[in-house]
């Protein structure tokens, strides 16, 4: 069951309290006295106190036991931005109660689940809103769907599903958290078949900049339930609850291949071949970078195609839709297997480490890449500088079911592509800086010479601090819509970050 305070309004004394508190600081930044987000104080111990008593979770300063284990973020890029305090929020009073407090001492604030913000944006120097401890879940049989807390995790959520034999579109990284999964999207090996995670999605909590808690449906607050079906984590208030629709779980067929001979041939064979298949057939391609370096000493190192995903149906299907790909190379590695859903979820798990990435991403109107794209994503991939951990060019199948609605239906405007692609990044703490500056370049040139063939956009999931018309790229035409809603809920501009929506006064 979900926590006793979850889904219901502030009580009348912390309504009538946080009134009194939002309508002076209103008044305040009204007048020009206060902004309505300042670096410039430091709150006192004292403050920080008040803060303690105002919360029924835990407050965690510097010197406290656990906090930066809280505080760590997955990309370890921005593990230097450390926040002056960690609001571990067990209800929705807890993160209004945060925000109040927040606004009142003129504190920076920043949502926080799982950590997985892949720019840093779930880091912040004043107060980091944690609601992780926001984690409870049921599960309604009737209407098959499932609530769950705004702090839950990827895995927590797997293992309440698989409980009920249901799942959703989902990813393969545990540790992230669902609600910044689902606010922006969410891709997985379902959505050809059941579209996006935030397609699934039928209501929601958010307690917005104010203070107050809202419900989220088709019938209450319909815009600002639109925004947060693909505008992104962090924009508009922080999120306590989700409730999904739910589908029944099959047996599926899984694999993971490697071709290691003729890569050119055998990509351009398997895009293809997997875009003709069923929707029930989901997948990822991964093609390694390879430096001139190990080409020349490790044995003449080539690229290799990697082929990961799942199959809601026999192996022999798979075998059958793959073997155009089989005449051109046998592969160097293969493993399929018939699982019942959650066992082949397991398997395509992706364990995590700590890294430090960037990713940079387009999406592909077309089903299979022209020759001359080919050539010049194989060109890049062997011009790797190299660095402690691996590169790669990657594509995520899109196309069926997420293409079904419509561009505005929901926030998420990427509705005609069949494919996402990503150049992406990765380096440890032995890389030197000049290495990490040169494969900055290389990955930015490679992206760069990769556009042209895709048909523009970015996956907002996928944040890139290097976009420069983020805005555009992340929301399209949904742009103007978004930013509405924005100034509709946050006139003041308190959920902001480098990459935030901006809010605009519309009729």
């Amino acid at each position: 069951m979900v926590n006793a305070n979850e889904g219901r309004a502030l009580s009348r004394r912390q309504f009538l309290s946080t009134s009194s508190r939002i309508a002076i600081g209103a008044g305040l930044v009204a007048s020009g006295l206060v902004p309505a987000e300042s670096h410039g104080k430091t709150p006192a111990a004292r403050d920080w106190e008040e803060l303690r008593r105002r919360l029924s979770g835990q407050l965690l300063r510097p010197n406290d036991p656990g906090f930066f284990g809280v505080a760590r973020p997955n990309n370890l890029r921005y593990a230097h931005t450390l926040p002056a305090g960690i609001a571990r929020c067990r209800s929705s009073q807890d993160v209004a109660q945060s925000i109040l407090w927040c606004r009142e001492h003129r504190v920076p604030l920043v949502a926080r689940a799982g950590g997985h913000s892949y720019a840093g944006y779930s880091t912040t120097t004043g107060l980091m809103i944690d609601v992780s401890p926001i984690n409870a879940a049921r599960f309604d049989a009737s209407t098959g769907i499932a609530q769950i807390g705004g702090g839950v995790l990827n895995a927590q959520l797997y293992r309440f599903l698989d409980q009920h034999n249901v799942t959703l579109t989902h990813g393969r990284c545990g540790g992230v958290g669902a609600a910044g999964f689902l606010l922006g999207g969410g891709v997985g090996f379902n959505m050809r078949g059941n579209g996006l995670a935030c397609d699934q999605l039928v209501a929601s909590e958010i307690v917005t900049a104010s203070g107050q808690v809202w419900p989220l449906s088709d019938q209450d607050h319909r815009e600002l339930f639109w925004a947060c079906r693909g505008g992104g984590g962090g924009n508009f208030g922080i999120n306590t609850s989700f409730s999904l629709q739910t589908f029944a779980t099959e047996p599926v067929t899984v694999f993971q291949i490697v071709w290691g001979a003729q890569p050119e041939k055998v990509f351009a064979a398997l895009m293809p071949a997997l875009d003709r298949a069923p929707t029930k057939l989901g997948s990822r391609i991964s093609l390694s970078a390879v430096s001139p370096r190990q080409q020349q000493a490790v044995y003449g190192k080539n690229v290799s195609v990697n082929l990961l995903g799942q199959y809601r149906g026999p192996s022999k299907d798979v075998r059958d839709i793959l073997a155009p790909v089989y005449a051109v190379a046998s592969p160097a590695g293969e493993q399929i297997f018939e699982m019942s859903y959650w066992q082949g979820q397991s398997y395509l798990t992706e364990v995590e480490a700590p890294p430090f990435y960037q990713e940079r991403s387009a999406f592909i109107s077309e089903g299979t890449l022209s020759p001359k794209a080919l050539e010049i994503g194989f060109h890049w991939l062997r011009r790797w500088p190299g660095a402690g951990a691996g590169c790669d060019l990657r594509f995520f199948q899109t196309g069926g079911q997420v293409n079904a609605v419509g561009p505005d239906a929901t926030a998420f405007v990427h509705r005609n592509s069949h494919w996402l692609m990503v150049v992406g990044r990765n380096w440890t703490t032995n890389d030197s800086k000049e290495t990490i500056e040169r494969n900055q370049e290389w990955q930015n040139q490679f992206y760069w010479a990769m556009l042209p063939f895709t048909s523009g956009g970015a996956y907002q999931n996928f944040i890139d601090p290097s976009l420069v018309d983020w805005q555009k790229a992340y929301y399209g035409a949904n742009l103007s819509r978004l930013a509405c809603v924005k100034g509709g809920v946050d006139p003041d501009y308190v959920f902001r970050f480098a990459q935030s929506i901006p809010p605009a006064r519309c009729r």
